[in-house]
């Protein structure tokens, strides 16, 4: 294989022996057809009894892009072949051993553009059922991640709320506890109020103060028999106290009704 300069239409034709350095590029006032390669490879045999020159192309040119080289090679060759038969028609000493020999080149480059074609077809084609499943994957794991994020939104939920719960329990039983408290702070009053009354009684030896004992004040009883107070009467079991029983006073009888220690 051989890489020739493939001249442009339009474009002077480069001089004998011309060889491009590595840092040439064609004049940009040139209008270069869409799709044009300057450089192109052929089969050596192409260029028998043409007048097609073969150049060492320069680094930059020479590393052309693969995925057209095929085509170009083919339209490389078919002018060529054009070119030639144009060249044995008009020139002398042609045989044809010479014309059947480039056919068979231009036909052997034709054959190995159609493989190469062929083989990057099914490359491309490797590739995009690749990219395919690449796609299905990430679909895949971006599914599972939505997934798994409505999860954890649920759990979190579920976690917020038992929570609360949990807060309102608590409150709960501190309402309680301190109902519970409140009721042993009253049991303890009253029990301390027993606990005086007794002491009351048992003070007095079970028998009640004489009226010299006690204060003066009102007594609407007419008798001997006095309580300090309602605990003390309680204490006796007299209580209530009505007017005209034993112990009754009016220290007993705050409203005056007539009954004391109600």
């Amino acid at each position: 294989m051989r890489k020739i300069y493939n001249l442009p239409p339009g474009w002077p034709a480069p001089p004998a022996g011309w060889t491009p350095d590595e840092d040439w590029q064609p004049n940009p006032e040139w209008s270069v057809p869409a799709g044009w390669q300057l450089w192109v490879e052929v089969p050596d045999t192409a260029l028998i009894g043409t007048d097609a020159v073969a150049v060492d192309a320069p680094d930059g040119e020479a590393g052309g892009s693969l995925r057209r080289r095929p085509l170009l090679v083919a339209a490389a060759v078919v002018a060529l072949v054009l070119s030639f038969f144009g060249g044995v028609g008009v020139g002398a000493g042609q045989d044809g051993a010479a014309v059947q020999a480039a056919e068979e080149s231009a036909s052997a480059a034709v054959e190995d553009a159609e493989t190469d074609v062929a083989r990057m077809r099914a490359d491309v084609e490797a590739e995009a059922a690749a990219l395919a499943e690449e796609r299905d994957a990430l679909e895949a794991d971006q599914a599972k991640l939505a997934t798994g994020q409505d999860d954890l939104a649920t759990r979190v939920a579920d976690v917020k709320d038992k929570e609360a719960a949990l807060k309102d329990r608590e409150a709960a039983v501190e309402t309680a506890e301190t109902q519970v408290e409140t009721r042993e702070s009253d049991v303890a009053e009253r029990e301390d109020a027993v606990e005086a009354a007794e002491a009351a009684g048992f003070a007095s030896g079970g028998e009640t103060a004489t009226t010299e004992e006690a204060p003066a004040e009102e007594d609407d009883s007419g008798g001997s028999v006095y309580y300090e107070n309602c605990d003390a009467a309680r204490a006796a079991g007299a209580a209530p106290v009505y007017r005209g029983d034993p112990g009754y006073a009016s220290h007993l009888d705050r409203d005056g009704d007539g009954v004391g220690c109600e």
